[in-house]
């Protein structure tokens, strides 16, 4: 009796592995957490039981993280919803990426731009300050 409860153990490890390497490879590497990829998988493939147990606890994506990425694939059928306080960009040349990587590319746009509006207020007062009659650079 005592073998076949470890033959169905080993059975269900084993099942536990190959799941864990298709999910690995499956899984987007923008929303894998702590490592990279293919650390994942060589940990997951070389530490068969430790590697699986540790994939699921701690490299996996939160469901809810996976749902935002790709809501069809995971049985949502709503879009997929950002709250951002930065204004969404008109520029077309985003809509390819996935939501995640778009707020992100959004929010670094963001960020670029107040970075200049910046410069420019301070260049600016600088010559009011300063007198100087040097034109503006091109916007």
């Amino acid at each position: 009796m005592p073998d076949i409860v470890g033959g169905i153990v080993a059975i269900g490890f084993l099942i536990l592995w190959i799941y864990c390497i298709y999910d690995v490879v499956t899984t987007d590497d923008i929303i894998i957490r702590h490592l990279p990829k293919l650390v994942w998988l060589l940990i997951v493939l070389l530490l068969p039981d430790i590697g699986s147990i540790l994939w699921l606890g701690l490299g996996r994506p939160r469901i809810w993280t996976r749902q935002a990425h790709d809501p069809e694939r995971y049985g949502s059928g709503r879009p997929p919803r950002i709250v951002s306080t930065a204004p969404a960009l008109d520029d077309g040349s985003l809509d390819h990426l996935s939501p995640i990587l778009r707020h992100r590319e959004e929010q670094t746009r963001l960020h670029m731009w107040e970075a200049q509006l910046k410069r420019r207020e301070e260049e600016l007062r600088r010559r009011e300050l300063g007198g100087g009659s040097t034109s503006l650079p091109p916007a």
